[in-house]
Parts: structure tokens; sequence; C-alpha cells
């Protein structure tokens, strides 16, 4: 019975050239997870390597199989929940879903436009905490990148950390810190999982905890970039880190999400966007692994970042939204660099080396003449200033008189940091 009815089922949906063989092995396989049983199983006789029965062994013996009858008598008594466990692995192993394949199993009406609404949980639905979603939908308690019980992949963003998650501001997506509490983060375990789902477009349940708040499973989600940046681990040191930038959407259905996300998707290359590679923190500069570079290489690199920021102003689509985010320090890093931590006003009269108890020069990046005035968000037009000068340069009667001279020290350090002189 399950060789005449699955076997073209493999052939119409699953590629298969030989039916009766490929029927085999989830027939047999099933049993293993609990969720089928064969009739006189220990009786078959096996193949070679005695991982499964011979196929003549089952022509002949026939056996009967099929659901466990608890498991059978629960999904024909409730509608509800059979809607729920189709709909999961629709989901889960099915997505988008061949045409007329529900109909070839018997299912159109049963879950045909129900799949987002027979999912569980549901967006919105709080915890008190990560045991109690556990103990209703399993999973991992603790993993930050894990699925649920039913294999779809969960992640979990806490406020209190530790890691940097946030939401991007203006557009709404989600910039989720990667796998990995301290050291330099690598393509694997959880952010294996990720760039699996970012490869195959899949959505994943994304779940969010305020600062003293509950478990919420906010949204679902998809990976529309892959990045990697400077952030600062557990151990309270620098290190390399995965950003995933997550874009929600209403359901996990391809046709439901946003004409944004679905650009952003074509968009995507799935290689990763290396920031860290020019956007390096300033007190990582005399670190002999990170300093292969003359300071002058590290300013161009630095500038040359924060200009291909300052170009996607220009750009519209989402994803040079969250680049413009992303690269932001790139300018502030670069202007730090060439001050070399002395106020850049040449007639700075306040404290223009004054440093903190932890040996920080005590300066302010600022724009000369404001990011909203000019667009640019670039080093030329930038300056570092002790926090008199720039109480002047803001405040102060002659500020315009100063703000011109700003500017002109600021062009001229540039000039002289690419230059090299």
């Amino acid at each position: 019975m399950v060789k005449e009815a699955v076997g073209p089922l493999l052939v119409a949906f699953a590629g298969s050239s030989d039916s009766q063989q490929d029927v085999l092995y989830p027939f047999w396989a099933l049993q293993g997870d609990k969720l089928w049983e064969i009739a006189e199983a220990a009786d078959l006789a096996l193949t070679s390597q005695g991982r499964r029965p011979k196929l003549s062994a089952l022509d002949e013996a026939n056996p009967l199989a099929g659901l466990p009858k608890d498991y059978y008598d629960r999904l024909s008594e409730d509608l509800e929940l059979a809607e729920w466990a189709v709909s999961t692995l629709l989901l889960r192993f099915f997505t988008p879903t061949p045409p007329l394949f529900l109909e070839a199993l018997g299912l159109k009406k049963l879950v045909a436009g129900q799949i987002a609404t027979s999912l569980r949980p549901v967006p919105g639905e709080p915890y008190a905490h990560r045991n109690a979603i556990a103990d209703v939908y399993g999973g991992n308690r603790v993993l930050g990148i894990t699925p649920l019980a039913d294999g779809i992949l969960t992640v979990y963003s806490d406020d209190k950390g530790p890691y940097a998650d946030r939401r991007l501001p203006e557009i709404g997506w989600i910039a989720y810190t990667g796998d990995g509490l301290s050291g330099h983060q690598a393509l694997t375990a959880g952010n294996r999982r990720m760039a699996e789902y970012q490869e195959q477009q899949k959505a994943l349940r994304y779940w969010h905890k305020p600062y003293k708040g509950h478990w919420t499973f906010e949204t679902w989600a998809v990976i529309v970039q892959r990045r990697r940046r400077w952030g600062r681990g557990q151990d309270g040191q620098q290190r390399r880190e995965f950003v995933w930038i997550l874009a929600p959407v209403p359901s996990p259905l391809r046709e439901t999400w946003p004409p944004e996300v679905i650009e952003a998707l074509n968009q995507d290359d799935g290689r990763l966007h290396d920031d860290s590679l020019d956007v390096i923190p300033v007190e990582l500069d005399s670190t002999p692994e990170l300093q292969p570079t003359s300071a002058r290489d590290k300013y161009k690199r630095l500038s040359a970042a924060a200009h291909r920021t300052a170009a996607g102003r220009t750009r519209r689509s989402k994803l040079a939204q969250v680049e413009r985010y992303l690269r932001s320090p790139a300018a502030r890093e670069a202007v730090v660099l060439r001050s070399q931590g002395r106020c850049e006003n040449s007639s700075c009269i306040g404290h223009p080396i004054e440093r903190t108890d932890a040996d920080e020069p005590i300066l302010e990046v600022d724009h000369v003449n404001g990011l909203a005035r000019t667009g640019q968000d670039t080093p030329e037009v930038m300056i570092a200033l002790c926090p008199n000068c720039h109480a002047l340069k803001t405040r102060g009667r002659n500020r315009q008189e100063l703000q011109d001279r700003l500017l002109d020290e600021a062009r001229s350090r540039h000039q002289a940091f690419i230059r090299g002189d």
C-alpha cells in the first residue's frame, strides 16, 4: 500500500527515478523517530549492511505499517492539531510548496490558505523565561540560535545582553549578532544554521526580551544579508563578530513578504560583507597583528569606507540604509586616528591633550557645519575637538568664524593624511 501510494509522489515531486527503492528509506527510517510503526519488523530479512530490510522481504511480508495508534487517534479527532502538524511539515520541508502538491496528498481542503494561521507559536505570545518556552514548544533552553521541537530555526535576543542586537533606525530591520560569546566568531554551530537559512531564503522565528520584560515571539524574519564587524565579547575583548540582517515578515510564506524584502533578497548574493577590514576600532591600532599598514594607509582605508557609506545616501534601497548604519563608525574612526589624540583646533586654549582615567583622549568628533546641512559624513568635513572648543564651535558668539576656520583645518589635515605629509 505505501509503495503504491508514496512511489508516484516521489517521482512527481522529488525527482525519483526508482520509486520502489526510494520508498524503502522513509518507510523504514521513520520508525526510528517513533513516528511510524511496522508490524513484525524484527522478522524481516535485512540487507548486508543491516541498515534496512530487503525490498524483496517487504514485498513478500507486506507488513502493516502506519502512525502509532495514539497519534492517529489524536490527529483524527483534533482537526486543529492536524492542521498544525501538516502546516509545520510543509513549512519545514516543502517551502515553497510545489504546485498540485496538496491536491496529490489529499490535503488541500485541510490546510489550503491556512498554513500561516495554523502554526504555533503565534506572534505576540509572551513567556516569563526560556524554560517556559521550552516547556510548551521544546527546543534548547539556553542557546541563542536553535530550533524549537518542530525543527524551525529560532533566534533569541535579550536586551540585557550579552550581544549588541538592535533594531536599525528608520527601517526597523534587525542587526542580530552571531553565535559565540568571546573570541572571533566562526561560521559554525548557530552561525552555520543561519547561513543555511540565508541561502535557502527561509523564514525563522525572532524572539525578543526587553530589559526586565518577558520573552515574546515578536516576528517571523528572513536573513537578507550577512556582515562582519568589530564588537566586544563577554570577556571584554574586541573581536570580529557576524551580524545577520533580519527583515521582519508577516508570515513564513513568501507570498506575504513586502516588496522591499523581496528586493533585498534578490540583491543579496550570499557573500560576507566584511566591515571589520576597514572600520577598525582605534584601540586596536597598536595591536601588532592588526597593524600591517601605516597610519596613512589606515586613514585612507577608513576614509574610503566613509565615502562609500556617504554615496549610499543617494540610494533608497533598504540594504543601502543597512550599510549606512553599520558602516557609520568609519568616518569617526578616521578623524580620531588623524587627530593623534589632540584637539584639531589649532588655536585651542583649553585642554587639547587631556585624557581620561582609561588614558583615552577627551575628544568629541563633530561635523563642522552639521550633518543635516551638508549631508556628508566623511572625514574632510569632520573634526575632533576638546569639549571646550566643541562648545565654542556650537554655541560661541563667534562660532561662524570658528566653523569656517575649522572646515579649512579639517580639509587641510585630511589632504595631508591622504598624501602622507
